[in-house]
């Protein structure tokens, strides 16, 4: 597009006057700048504007990006919340199974506990044959233990 009005870059920086030659070149790197006559500058001033609606397009870009990254954030919170809900879960059923096994052995104890009292008891009340029967116990045990270590050899 020619026209007689100045041609500007995105940043305002004049390119050429109105009969088409060279003006005033800012410090710009010379790959932002198109020769004069070239019909290239034209292409330039196009791309001018379509650089300026794209940073149009950026800025509302970025109220999305802030709405991703909000989600985002959002996301990893619950993701945080849940995993702390299953850790304490799992928490509440580990102590729920240590106490069940505390339970367990109480009462294993509480049983091995009342039947030494009732061995001593008996023993107490017929000692002879609280001796013959710990007598045939051991006669048997080591029988089996003389068995075993013949199969050994």
């Amino acid at each position: 597009m020619e026209t007689n009005s100045p041609n500007f870059q995105a940043d305002g920086a004049e390119t050429r006057n109105d009969s088409g030659t060279d003006a005033g070149r800012s410090a710009m790197d010379s790959n932002t700048f198109a020769q004069a006559d070239s019909p290239r500058s034209d292409q330039a001033d196009r791309a001018g504007f379509a650089d300026e609606a794209s940073m149009r397009k950026d800025t509302q870009g970025g109220s999305t990006l802030r709405a991703a990254a909000e989600a985002t954030q959002g996301y990893l919170q619950d993701a945080k919340n849940k995993a702390s809900a299953a850790a304490e879960t799992g928490k509440a059923y580990a102590q729920s199974a240590v106490n069940a096994a505390g339970k367990k052995i109480n009462d294993v104890k509480d049983q091995a506990a009342d039947l030494k009292q009732r061995g001593m008891e008996y023993a107490a009340q017929e000692p002879m044959k609280a001796v013959a029967i710990a007598a045939a116990g051991s006669a048997v045990v080591t029988a089996l233990l003389m068995t075993l270590m013949r199969a050994r050899r």
